[in-house]
């Protein structure tokens, strides 16, 4: 019987393959990292690092629990022992959302000099809509699984010279655009949430979020962090304070746009 591993990316999918009858013999691995917005610098010793005032303000003021640091040295021994025992690495992914895809190139370039059998599943691929596999029943998901894709060494070396590019850069975030991978700085969106909120006029925070989250593919916890750095430039000004920091209410200052 073929040996799997199941290479995911967040809880959702997670769940939804080990549940799933297509695979419910296979080992999963899950990826949680947010490799978009990671200092890369220490990735060659498998940790990753959040910026000390993202993590700040995501655990006091939207009561989430997260460390600045993340270790992949857990996973990347699971995917070793994977690869030991000959299993298919079979690694769930898209185009369209940029964590699950930085997993995918970080994969391929671990493994670039390792005799091993990668296997690729792009959502986007079943169905060009489709955001992430995160966003697929297990239906769906079984008949994605009919396009896996073995990926031959030169397409692993593509990959991965494409990882050493974005490590290359390592600016502040990476998003992606035009079908592009694209290392950017935190102020990159600056005028286009300038713009929506000058648009909306006075709203809570979370609908401005909600707004720009329908055009441009980033968590909500990241949007809110650009826009807590437009407040403490004085491009953004709180007009009623809640305790619930994304209810606050919030509204442009007008010589900004």
């Amino acid at each position: 019987m073929e040996k799997i591993t199941e290479v995911v990316f967040g809880d959702s999918l997670c769940h939804e393959i080990k549940i799933s009858k297509f695979s419910k013999n296979n080992i999963i691995i899950k990826f949680d990292p947010l490799f978009s917005i990671c200092d890369l610098s220490n990735i060659d010793k498998h940790t990753l690092t959040l910026n000390d005032e993202y993590c700040s303000l995501i655990n006091s003021e939207l009561s989430y629990d997260i460390s600045n640091t993340y270790s992949l040295k857990n996973i990347i021994n699971d995917l070793e022992e994977s690869i030991k025992n000959n299993n298919k690495i079979r690694i769930w992914t898209t185009h369209n959302q940029i964590d699950s895809y930085l997993m995918f190139l970080y994969v391929c370039n671990y493994f670039s000099n390792t005799d091993s059998d990668l296997y690729v599943l792009f959502s986007d691929e079943f169905d060009k809509e489709c955001y992430s596999p995160s966003c697929m029943n297990e239906n769906e998901l079984e008949e994605l699984s009919k396009l896996e894709h073995r990926l031959t060494k030169e397409e692993i070396q593509k990959y991965s010279n494409e990882w050493k590019e974005i490590i290359d850069d390592n600016l502040d975030m990476r998003i992606i655009e035009n079908n592009k991978v694209k290392s950017v700085t935190y102020d990159y969106y600056n005028d286009i949430i300038l713009n929506k909120l000058n648009e909306l006029g006075e709203v809570k925070m979370v609908s401005l979020v909600g707004r720009l989250m329908s055009n441009i593919h980033l968590y909500d916890t990241v949007f809110t962090y650009l826009i807590y750095r437009l407040i403490k430039e004085e491009k953004i000004i709180v007009t009623s304070k809640d305790e619930r920091y994304w209810k606050s209410i919030i509204k442009i200052k007008k010589e900004e746009i």
